[in-house]
């Protein structure tokens, strides 16, 4: 089988059209055409039925089409795969969110590395765990470490590292810092600093806060913005527990002892279930899910 071939025929499958598939590859619509002619050839099978313009792939063209992915995904894992090793040092590529790169990665590495030293980190930072998953999918990273979501592709593999809190904070001199049992309707009195929407904690406080009449004297794009605004006595705010244990040891913060408001989240391990898996990452991957870990 010519690779050339197949690799037309996937762009051809996966776009569902010669014409695009043309313009993607950059070559002529009868050179396209002329490929898939030698591979139905070669294959001894009819791939692709055209009538006018409806477009289908046989059996024999989706079974043809499912391995040619797989082919070709290996290619690229291999390729990533030689530009992460180098002579002396193998690097891994981490997806991560901003909290989560944040509060626990620098430990998790600083671990790791203690008795793996050669091995180097190269993290990548998105808000967006979509945007973290299709970078997976596309083999530009090896793993996502981060806050548990919903997640609809089949080819990822999602598992628990260690369970956080999301709380709700007061300064550390708000008299309701010692651990008194407060009300629902004691805490919508205060005034509140909000998140972006685009942050995993905006929807749950909003969801808590629903039909409750508050007043919100900031929204804040930054994690580390909003902890210092609740320091400095301007509101109260939900926050990552891992983000904010410091501050809590130092009396600088405290954790309103409200049991409305606090909310368990996972800090999960995501990777694909077909990848090839190095040495070194498989040792990462085991570390990470063997440890105990408390952020920052």
């Amino acid at each position: 089988m010519n690779l050339h071939h197949l690799y037309v025929f996937c762009v051809v499958a996966e776009l569902k059209s010669f014409a695009g598939a043309a313009k993607e590859i950059n070559i002529s619509q009868p050179a396209i055409s002329q490929h898939i002619n030698k591979l139905e050839a070669t294959m001894g099978k009819k791939l692709i039925e055209r009538k006018g313009k409806v477009f289908r792939l046989t059996y024999y063209g989706e079974t043809l089409y499912d391995y040619g992915q797989r082919i070709f995904h290996m290619v690229e894992e291999a390729e990533h795969a030689l530009m992460r090793v180098g002579r002396h040092q193998e690097k891994l590529f981490i997806g991560v969110s901003n909290i989560t790169g944040t509060y626990f990665l620098p430990d998790m590495i600083a671990n790791f590395i203690e008795y793996n030293p050669h091995v180097s980190f190269n993290p990548v930072f998105e808000d967006s765990n979509i945007e973290l998953i299709e970078k997976l999918i596309k083999n530009q990273l090896d793993i996502i470490i981060t806050y548990e979501s919903m997640v609809l592709r089949d080819e990822i593999q999602v598992l628990p590292i260690v369970q956080d809190e999301i709380v709700l904070v007061l300064p550390g001199n708000h008299p309701w810092a010692s651990n008194r049992l407060l009300s629902f309707e004691e805490v919508v009195t205060l005034p509140f600093i909000f998140h972006s929407p685009d942050t995993f904690i905006q929807p749950i406080m909003e969801n808590i806060l629903t039909g409750a009449s508050i007043n919100v004297i900031l929204q804040l794009g930054n994690l580390e913005a909003v902890k210092a605004a609740v320091v400095r006595g301007l509101g109260i705010s939900m926050l990552p527990y891992s983000s904010i244990r410091f501050e809590v040891e130092a009396g600088l913060l405290a954790v309103a002892n409200c049991p409305v408001f606090r909310v368990p989240r996972n800090l999960v391990l995501m990777r694909k279930r077909n990848a090839v898996a190095t040495g070194v990452l498989t040792a990462f991957n085991d570390f990470l899910l063997s440890h105990e870990w408390t952020g920052k």
